[in-house]
């Protein structure tokens, strides 16, 4: 028996979220993750916004596994406090992500993290110059604690990414924070391609993470540290692909009961990406359906 599989819409046509379900429908894919609807994020769609959503879903038998929050995106720690009008304002957005989840019976909000710090701690007078005198990340928990708290009143999970510039750029940090914020609640969406160009491989993330992982991104690409650059292939066609069927064996043998979407952001020559799905879509499937 294969995985849930499902796919974020949003990557398969960026305008047209409809037909988007239609082509994941067509493919099998049955869960989608709910981002950048209407042009509009999770957490800033008007009542009926959120109303058109559930009816499009449902057209097309599609089910929402994941409210794809941009909650903390590329923010730095530093230009924020616990009250202050940025903090109000994106708990006022989680607040209606957390709406559209009850109406779609989604069982988890994704957040993101912080910007990228690459020293976080300190040491025999490096953390007066490089490690922010150590206090990054008590501050980073006490800004997660009301945004965990919400989602947990609500009954549901809060899901952070793991991101390319972000905080969190490796699977011990990922489950430290987890640790850390004591919540059954927190888990992760584990995103093995985004890791890559901090040089964090699926093998060694994966021992660390796996009984916290909630959901799975899977994309492509061609990853170069030295350069810093990345480069978007179909998926089956770049880095990744040495890892996809050791990743689906290593979930199948730890009972990994969750979703695992195709996320596309390849967009060939010329093209779109709904052309950059197409070429991976099958691949995708052949290994992990």
């Amino acid at each position: 028996m294969g995985y849930k599989l499902g796919a974020i819409p949003t990557d398969i046509l960026k305008d047209d979220f409809e037909q988007a379900l239609a082509l994941m429908e067509e493919d099998g894919l049955e869960y989608a993750d709910v981002e950048s609807v209407f042009g509009k994020i999770p957490g800033t769609h008007s009542d009926a916004e959120h109303e058109q959503i559930k009816i499009l879903l449902d057209q097309h038998h599609i089910k929402a596994r994941c409210i794809g929050g941009f909650t903390f995106r590329n923010q730095s720690l530093w230009t924020m406090e616990v009250g202050d009008e940025q903090y109000r304002k994106t708990m006022d957005e989680l607040k209606r992500q957390i709406e559209l989840a009850h109406l779609l019976d989604c069982p988890m909000i994704r957040t993101l993290v912080f910007s990228k710090q690459a020293c976080i701690w300190g040491g025999d007078g490096a953390e007066k110059r490089n490690g922010y005198n150590n206090t990054s990340w008590p501050k980073m928990l006490k800004l997660f604690e009301r945004p965990l708290q919400m989602v947990e009143d609500a009954g549901l999970d809060l899901v952070f990414e793991t991101g390319v510039n972000t905080v969190l750029t490796s699977g011990w940090l990922s489950r430290k924070f987890v640790e850390d914020m004591g919540s059954t609640h927190l888990k992760v969406l584990w995103d093995p391609a985004n890791m890559l160009i901090n040089r964090e491989y699926p093998p060694m993330v994966y021992a660390e993470i796996k009984d916290i992982i909630a959901h799975v991104h899977i994309k492509d690409g061609i990853y170069d540290a030295n350069t810093s650059t990345i480069t978007a292939t179909a998926v089956g066609s770049g880095d990744m692909t040495e890892y996809m069927a050791d990743i689906a064996r290593n979930l199948k043998r730890d009972n990994y009961q969750g979703v695992i979407s195709i996320e596309n952001f390849y967009i060939p020559s010329g093209q779109t990406t709904k052309e950059g799905y197409r070429a991976g879509v099958d691949v995708f499937k052949s290994i992990f359906a």
